[in-house]
């Protein structure tokens, strides 16, 4: 069989799958299961969401998601690549895209790296935590405009290095380093009372 005809047959079972037939549907679930299960891997272990996750759950949600609207997505299939590559890429981006929500919500304010939650919401903790945002809000505004968008990329818009890198012009390694400066300067900060 050349590569030729692989991409033929890939391209046949994608619209079999997308049109729902039962034999397609089934070879589906038999031979690429697997495929989405080793995405949401790799990306769990990319994100570690604090949450806790059910596989299972997820995975099943991916297929939903290709299988949504009368199969649109699998329609997106254009034969260009391995249908196993395909999945695989679309389903690492659906994980990823999933992940990064829960992440972002845990990252979505500098102050939850730097302030412990408190373990009861009693009204002077309600005080307490109000008094630690201002605090580091005021700190965070002492900062030179590129450390504040070094943080916010990171923490607000959830961005790992290599996005920061990419974005800023900078290199992965040094986008860490600036990274730990800066927090390291606004624990500072905090330690001395605030600014």
């Amino acid at each position: 069989m050349t590569s030729d005809d692989s991409a033929s047959d890939d391209l046949a079972f994608a619209r079999a799958l997308s049109d729902g037939e039962a034999t397609a549907v089934l070879e589906f679930d038999s031979k690429y299961r697997s495929v989405i299960r080793h995405a949401f891997n790799k990306a769990f272990a990319r994100w570690r969401p604090s949450q806790p996750v059910e596989a299972d759950d997820y995975v099943q949600d991916c297929i939903g998601f290709l299988f949504d609207d009368q199969g649109r997505r699998l329609r997106t299939y254009s034969g260009r690549a391995r249908f196993t590559t395909w999945l695989y890429t679309v389903a690492l981006r659906y994980f990823q895209r999933q992940f990064s929500k829960l992440v972002r919500d845990r990252r979505g304010n500098v102050l939850l790296s730097l302030v412990p939650d408190p373990d009861t919401v009693t009204p002077e903790d309600h005080v307490a935590r109000v008094q630690s945002t201002s605090m580091l809000n005021q700190a965070v505004a002492t900062l030179p405009v590129q450390e504040q968008l070094c943080l916010k990329l990171f923490y607000v818009d959830g961005l790992n290095a290599t996005e920061v890198a990419l974005a800023t012009g900078q290199s992965k390694s040094a986008v860490r380093m600036r990274k730990m400066r800066i927090l390291d300067k606004l624990r500072g900060l905090l330690d001395e009372g605030g600014p």
